[in-house]
């Protein structure tokens, strides 16, 4: 078996052990109930949601590719739903590469450069949701231990935002820290670890200037956001019992932490245990959670699959081309 085929199997393995966990105390008529006498009006404005949180992210997106050139956002936005489509329907995230390449291919832009722009991208949605995790965590009156990891966590994310400040704007400072650490360490393991860093500041040259790095957080919290508003749409239509608007930011947020373990295509599995383990800290019995996993997991897969589509015809691509 090589590499790629095990890792597949991995993450469908690991998405069978999620559903198995978030299934195994579901009572069935109850969640049939749950869904039964759900609003389902409220699916119509969750997919427009949906498909307008995927074009806000690439117009940050935009934003992080202004060094590289001046690419189309025609292209940016196509290359971003055929990506989002790939990651519902093709194994090991497969979008996270399709995306950069479509776009470097269509626009001219250097590959390695527009790379780089994904890896900025995932580091500023972890910030951005540790941040709003470790916020809600922290007011909410939940219980006084969550509320402490809560702190924790906003503590976390700041740390990773100065970080990433520090090491764009002060590299050599930054790269002269870290081989004092690395002299300790093996020369195997301390050249693997600069070599790394000198790849991540690299990447960090597409954060051209402090104003880059503010409007990117700035866009970041504006996509976390109406994600939420998502979250906070299934829950009222379902009545679940989640507080306005903390409470839709935190089953969000704890949602996205969930579904950023390796898992099969759509999530499928993570999302549905993330779904549990959000609305259980407010009290949401397993079987309402899990059918509401199940409503929101359908609008999103409806969306996504819908934009995705659309950009594929307009494009003149297949699934197989892609």
């Amino acid at each position: 078996m090589n590499n790629r085929a095990l890792k597949i199997g991995l993450s469908i393995a690991i998405s069978v052990v999620f559903l198995y966990i978030a299934a195994r105390d579901v009572d069935w008529p109850l969640a049939y109930a749950a869904l039964a006498s759900a609003e389902y009006w409220w699916a119509i404005p969750i997919t427009a949601v949906t498909v307008l949180q995927i074009y806000l992210r690439a117009v940050r997106w935009r934003v992080l590719l202004r060094p590289l050139g001046k690419p189309a956002m025609r292209s940016i936005v196509a290359a971003n739903n055929i990506g989002f489509l790939a990651n519902f329907v093709l194994p090991l995230r497969a979008g996270e590469v399709i995306r950069p390449v479509l776009l470097s291919r269509r626009e001219g832009l250097p590959l390695g450069g527009v790379l780089a722009t994904n890896l900025i991208e995932r580091i500023f949605d972890m910030f951005t949701i540790l941040l709003l995790f470790g916020l809600t965590a922290a007011l909410l009156p939940i219980s006084e231990s969550v509320q402490e990891w809560g702190g924790r966590l906003v503590f976390v994310a700041l740390a990773i935002g100065g970080g990433v400040a520090f090491i764009r704007w002060q590299q050599a400072l930054a790269l002269s820290l870290l081989k004092r650490i690395t002299v300790h360490l093996p020369a195997q393991i301390g050249g693997g670890l600069e070599h790394f860093f000198e790849g991540f500041v690299q990447a960090l040259r597409v954060l051209d200037g402090p104003r880059s790095f503010f409007e990117i957080t700035a866009w970041s919290l504006v996509v976390w956001l109406v994600v939420s508003f998502i979250f906070g749409m299934g829950i009222w239509m379902f009545d679940l019992p989640a507080p306005f608007p903390l409470g839709q930011i935190c089953v969000a947020a704890l949602v996205a932490i969930a579904v950023s373990a390796p898992s099969a295509p759509g999530f499928i599995g993570a999302f549905q245990l993330g779904c549990q383990l959000s609305l259980g800290l407010f009290g949401v019995e397993e079987s309402r959670a899990f059918a509401y996993g199940i409503a929101i997991h359908v609008t999103q897969f409806v969306a996504v699959i819908g934009a995705g589509l659309y950009s594929l015809a307009r494009e003149g691509l297949s699934l197989r081309q892609v």
